[in-house]
């Protein structure tokens, strides 16, 4: 990759400490955080209100979150009317949906509720979005592809299973419903989860670790990992920017399961880690994965003029802010 930007950048490969001092924003915008109390909403969250701007997000659950500084709205996404009516009350500058149907499985086993919650309500949000004049971001996923070789935003998708299938059309059905959207597809997502006991890609391994367990890990599937406070920052960054579009985002690293595990028991100190390699074909999955969907992120780097993190710069930054 050429340009000085990226050369003088290259030692610097790593995300924001903490979530860094604060951003005052010449113009203070609405922000609707869609699905705030995931772990990518967690850190959309965060990020927005280190930017200066007002924050409003969206929660599940019968109680909203301890965050006072964001008001929270309760929200079901399947219901079409109560998703139209909150847009059109609030009126925000910026929606970001995070919100979707991402257990693999279930999805496979549940085609209907993937297909409206991934595809229907999506499209239903972005089209509201566009009514009230809201710039959209949409977060989407590597398993659009097939995984039979890295991929760009060139690649032609060819997703092996309903999750994937239902992500890809909910992608379509988006950039109809808002032209100008912004469209960020992400791999493994992992990052410290605030909110709740469900773990992530890092986590999960980290958990085990720490307990002294066994971790079973694929060494035959490769990733490129998303770091959820990368994917925060990216998504306003190409917004600030004015930019639509199609965007990969996630580590440069295209590691197996066992790397990533290799690396989290490293960053972590965790001594005589048990790691145990297996096939992915050894587990009886209800879903077929792809064997390695990894993200090339040269057009997002170009774009913001500097690196995507690596993985282990990433796990660095979360043992800093554990």
């Amino acid at each position: 990759m050429e340009g000085s930007w990226y050369s003088a950048a290259l030692h610097i490969r790593s995300p924001r400490k903490g979530f860094g001092p604060p951003i005052h924003a010449d113009d203070v915008a609405r922000v609707l955080d869609i699905g705030g109390t995931g772990l990518l909403g967690q850190y959309i969250g965060q990020e927005a209100l280190r930017r200066g701007h007002q924050v409003i997000a969206t929660h599940r659950g019968r109680h909203a979150p301890g965050e006072k500084r964001i008001e929270w709205h309760r929200l079901d996404i399947r219901d079409s009317s109560a998703v139209k009516a909150l847009v059109r009350s609030l009126e925000p500058n910026l929606v970001l949906n995070a919100a979707a149907m991402t257990d693999v499985d279930a999805c496979e086993a549940d085609p209907d509720e993937a297909k409206y919650v991934n595809e229907t309500a999506a499209g239903q949000l972005a089209s509201v979005s566009n009514e009230v004049g809201a710039a959209f971001v949409h977060i989407s996923t590597d398993y659009v592809f097939d995984g039979t070789g890295p991929a760009t935003e060139d690649t032609e998708p060819h997703p092996l299973n309903t999750y994937g299938a239902t992500k890809l059309f909910g992608e379509r059905v988006v950039r109809q419903a808002h032209p100008d959207s912004i469209v960020l597809r992400l791999s493994s997502v992992f990052g410290w989860n605030r909110l709740s006991s469900k773990t992530n890609a890092v986590t999960w391994i980290l958990q085990k670790l720490e307990q002294g367990q066994e971790v079973p890990l694929f060494h035959d599937q490769k990733v490129t990992p998303s770091y959820a406070k990368t994917a925060a920052e990216v998504a306003f960054d190409v917004w600030n920017r004015h930019i639509s579009g199609l965007f990969l985002v996630s580590c440069p690293d295209c590691v197996s399961r066992v790397e990533m595990g290799r690396a989290v028991a490293e960053v972590f100190e965790v001594s005589n880690p048990k790691l145990n390699p297996i096939p992915l074909g050894s587990v009886a999955l209800r879903a077929k994965r792809p064997l390695a969907p990894c993200l090339v992120v040269r057009k997002v780097e170009e774009t913001l003029k500097r690196p995507m993190p690596t993985f282990r710069a990433c796990l660095e930054d979360m043992k800093a802010t554990r």
